[in-house]
């Protein structure tokens, strides 16, 4: 019998959605940013709650998350981040778009979408 396999990522326990906004804009606002807060934070929430908390932090700051998190992270880190806050669907979209731009094709990538769908 073949065995299924399901993502790690659970919803986190005791999610407040206002409080982790707050955190992250504490963790951009002023000189510098603090990197280790907003990997820890978003990496232990699922990709459902960090939709939440983008909605939060809009609704708390008038702010897009999303944008700022771009203005304050630079190369593959925002990269991981940037991918993070997407909803996995269009994260799929964006990644299968760029698996077939181009001159051939990365089937590692159409594989590995296709097949977890």
């Amino acid at each position: 019998m073949a065995q299924v396999l399901r993502g790690t990522v659970t919803d986190f326990p005791g999610f407040d959605e206002r409080a982790d906004a707050e955190t992250l804009r504490k963790a951009m606002k002023g000189l510098g940013t603090d990197e280790e807060s907003i990997l820890t934070l978003l990496t232990s929430r699922s990709n459902a709650q960090r939709q939440e908390i983008s909605a939060a932090f809009k609704t708390l700051f008038g702010r897009d998350l999303l944008d700022d998190l771009k203005s304050e992270l630079t190369g593959k880190f925002e990269k991981l981040i940037v991918a993070l806050m997407k909803p996995s669907r269009l994260y799929d979209a964006y990644e299968l778009k760029h698996a077939l731009k181009g001159a051939g094709t990365n089937e590692k990538v159409l594989t590995e979408i296709i097949a977890s769908g």
